[in-house]
């Protein structure tokens, strides 16, 4: 990661999504923080637009990643993509999917004690999803104590940085992009990214290179490598045969037309209702349905989050379909240009209907709805056009699972409150050492809100589960579960546009 992005996201992140700051006040921040090119100010934008999803950013932007696999799929792809062998793996889009259209690679590149190995690819005109395996020939990542430290941040300070390039183009730029990995071993680490590419036109036939650099995370900016110094500057051509055998470099040709994936693409060209944003097209995937939108932009990420989120989606049976809300790209060119990825959709569907979106942008009354847990399924309608429907809640050790989904125009990821009967906090945890994580479960249109008890000592070690945080305890305090209202907005239907496809 640059370095010096990675320290002004520290700057300004955000532990507690429940009592963040106004979206005005980290406008201005990242406005004030972020004085550099556009290349580093998408990459920025991405990463911290999963806390700034919108106007309802003050009560309810959360993080989105990917759903836990089930065993039943885990196991039948598990012997095809050695990813998904593990009970930590998680679900980029849908496994059966994966296991049906993907490209076995299995090339190695071999330096300094660590190997990097490109397992499998998977490719469409919407996503392209990269498994690759890191191993230490000899010092372990993590001790025996350690168990959990991630690969970038452990007990013995290695750092592993790894960067995609397609056709020439840095993928980490694009947003709507997804990451997951975990310790196989003490010597094994797996990881999966999934790369949003609907908007690069990529060809059935294209070049995929993997650029890695491990080291002790100390390594000072002075000695990074060349290559990734001209990646990060967006100096892709500039790179020479001598920079790639600096580093971890596998490089390999890909053929998505022979995975034969029904992807079909429709050009809309709809410039949205009251707003500046154009849809340009549809895509519609097994490995998910985006929407490529393009939003007037000199770098100015209020002016974009607004247009962005100026419509609900509907089809022709007026089911609300899902906006998954995932972070944002923000370009100073001129013109930014990001995909949205919805659910309840396919290739199939007939229509689209966007409908204009008014708020009234006040959010600092909302109701939070509570009902007592333990009787399933539980509603909670939280506005005029949509309801949450809580279907099961699961406790382990340091962590609570809160399985849903949405019924109609429920436009961000619920803000729920975990309480006792007190009504005092329940998550694993205080509010600065549970984390949240919103899985998308893709073969049922469903979520699961995980909260995950992580706190780091001093030395960014993982401190262990403390006993107010085990199962047992969990289970006596977490009486009450609420969710926010949100209902500072209208839907203008009067105003609607139709998009027909077929």
């Amino acid at each position: 990661m640059n370095k010096r992005l990675a320290k002004l996201q520290k700057e300004l992140d955000i532990s507690d999504t429940h009592n963040m700051p106004s979206t005005d006040i980290i406008l201005k921040n990242v406005n004030n923080k972020i004085n550099v090119s556009p290349e580093e100010r998408k990459i920025y934008m991405k990463r911290k637009y999963l806390k700034i999803t919108s106007i309802a950013a003050v009560i309810c932007a959360l993080a989105v990643t990917t759903a836990f696999a089930a065993d039943s799929i885990s196991g039948k792809i598990g012997e095809i993509i050695s990813y998904f062998q593990n009970d930590n793996a998680v679900e980029m889009t849908s496994l059966e999917q994966l296991a049906n259209f993907n490209d076995s690679i299995g090339k190695s590149i071999s330096k300094d004690g660590y190997t990097l190995t490109l397992d499998n690819v998977a490719a469409d005109d919407n996503f392209v999803h990269v498994f690759y395996t890191v191993t230490s020939e000899n010092e372990p990542f993590y001790n025996n104590s350690d168990n959990n430290a991630p690969i970038w941040s452990n007990s013995l300070n290695v750092s592993a940085d790894i960067q995609c390039v397609i056709n020439g183009k840095l993928t980490g730029v694009s947003n709507n992009n997804h990451e997951n990995g975990y310790f196989v071993d003490q010597h094994t680490y797996k990881c999966a990214k999934k790369y949003n590419v609907s908007g690069y036109n990529i060809p059935n036939k294209f070049n995929l290179e993997l650029f890695a650099f491990i080291s002790k995370a100390d390594t000072s900016e002075e000695n990074y490598p060349v290559a990734f110094t001209k990646l990060f500057n967006g100096q892709y051509d500039g790179i020479t045969d001598n920079d790639k055998n600096a580093v971890w470099y596998i490089s390999t040709d890909i053929d998505k037309s022979k995975v034969k994936i029904s992807s079909i693409t429709k050009d809309i060209n709809l410039k949205l209702p009251n707003s500046d944003a154009t849809v340009e097209k549809a895509v519609f995937s097994p490995f998910g349905n985006q929407l490529v939108i393009s939003t007037p932009s000199t770098g100015d990420p209020d002016n974009v989050i607004a247009n962005i989120d100026s419509f609900a989606l509907y089809d022709e049976n007026d089911t609300c379909l899902d906006i998954l809300n995932s972070d944002l790209s923000v370009n100073g060119d001129g013109s930014s240009r990001n995909s949205l990825e919805f659910l309840k959709a396919n290739k199939d569907t007939k229509q689209l209907k966007f409908v204009p979106v008014k708020y009234s942008y006040n959010t600092e009354d909302c109701d939070t709805i509570f009902n007592s847990v333990g009787t399933y399924p539980i509603e909670y309608k939280i506005n005029d056009y949509g309801k949450v429907i809580v279907t099961g809640i699961r406790i382990t050790d340091g962590e609570i699972d809160i399985d849903y989904y949405k019924d109609g125009f429920v436009p961000y990821d619920p803000a729920f409150v975990l309480q006792n009967d007190n009504g005092e906090n329940a998550k694993p945890g205080d509010k600065f050492s549970s984390t949240l994580y919103t899985d998308v479960n893709y073969e049922t249109n469903s979520y699961t809100a995980r909260y995950v008890f992580e706190a780091y000592d001093d030395n960014g070690k993982l401190l262990p589960i403390p006993e107010s945080s085990k199962a047992d305890a969990l289970k006596q305090q977490f009486t009450k579960l609420g969710v926010v209202k949100t209902d500072y907005y209208t839907l203008d239907f009067d105003s609607a546009v139709t998009v027909n496809l077929k």
